[in-house]
């Protein structure tokens, strides 16, 4: 979140927001190179994660459940991909409150708060590492997937990144929420982790959302990470192209046209609130 000035003027061009974007990009990833075992941690988690869940889908042998027809019948891949998918919820609420968590240990967060550049794209751009981070891990996630045989060979890759950029409209929303939480609350890691949580145990990330009771399956649908979720798994395992997503995809922009537009308004609030009340970098 200690994010650069790039203008002097709240209204940003195209070309300065890109410098803005830019510099963000390669001051985290800096940071991030920097401290090496940080760095490769995740990725090496990803390693010990893939076989894990192959050796575990051969606990089901040659059985494939009805529930998982519509992903090709494959218990490996539609549960690898859950888990590498999953990760974009988890940075999207961790990204926006660990940045605010920092500048208020760092005692900086007024001065951030105070910049000329936008706060929106303040709240973006700090993010912009976190989500590009994961997608490398996603990538790496897929690449020893097809090792252990995953096929996808029909996956339509369009789908797929329309399906990731909606989703991560949605989440990110439910992240800055989050962090103006933070703002107010000083602790707002407990929503965030409990939305996480919803979304590991609702989304379906290890079983289809169909084996779940009824009022469960409605509880399911209220979260983008379900509608992002199935989509993913269509798109990549059973090559759906855009047309035959128009659900999952109108259901995204449902979810990102209310949710992103209210979640940097209740920030802003929030940064006005503590401002008054004096209470902006305490923690």
């Amino acid at each position: 979140m200690n994010t650069p000035v790039a203008a002097h003027h709240p209204a940003l061009g195209l070309r300065a927001a890109g410098r803005l974007l830019a510099a963000c990009l390669r001051r985290d990833a800096a940071i991030a190179a920097s401290y090496r075992v940080a760095f490769f941690a995740p990725l090496l988690s990803v390693c010990f994660a893939v076989p894990i869940l192959y050796f575990l889908s051969q606990v089901f042998g040659p059985a494939q459940a009805p529930s998982l027809g519509a992903y090709g019948g494959g218990f490996f891949a539609f549960i690898l991909l859950g888990m590498a998918f999953q990760d974009y919820v988890t940075v999207s609420m961790s990204n926006f409150l660990s940045g605010i968590r920092e500048h208020q240990l760092m005692g900086t967060l007024e001065i951030v708060m105070l910049s000329p550049t936008p706060m929106p794209l303040v709240l973006l751009f700090s993010s912009a590492w976190g989500f590009l981070f994961t997608s490398i891990r996603f990538a790496l996630y897929v690449a020893l997937g097809l090792l252990f045989g995953m096929d996808l060979s029909g996956a339509n890759l369009g789908s797929f990144a329309v399906l990731t950029l909606l989703a991560i409209v949605s989440f990110s929303a439910l992240g800055i929420l989050g962090a103006a939480a933070t703002l107010v609350i000083k602790q707002g890691a407990s929503i965030t982790g409990f939305l996480t949580a919803l979304t590991l145990a609702l989304g379906g990330v290890a079983y289809p959302v169909s084996v779940l009771p009824g009022w469960l399956q409605a509880l399911a649908a209220l979260l983008p990470f379900t509608h992002a979720l199935e989509g993913v798994r269509k798109a990549l395992l059973a090559g759906a192209g855009l047309a035959q997503l128009h659900t999952e995809l109108l259901v995204l922009a449902a979810f990102g046209a209310l949710l992103f537009p209210l979640s940097l308004w209740v920030f802003q609030r929030a940064v006005q609130h503590v401002k008054a009340t004096g209470t902006l970098g305490q923690y």
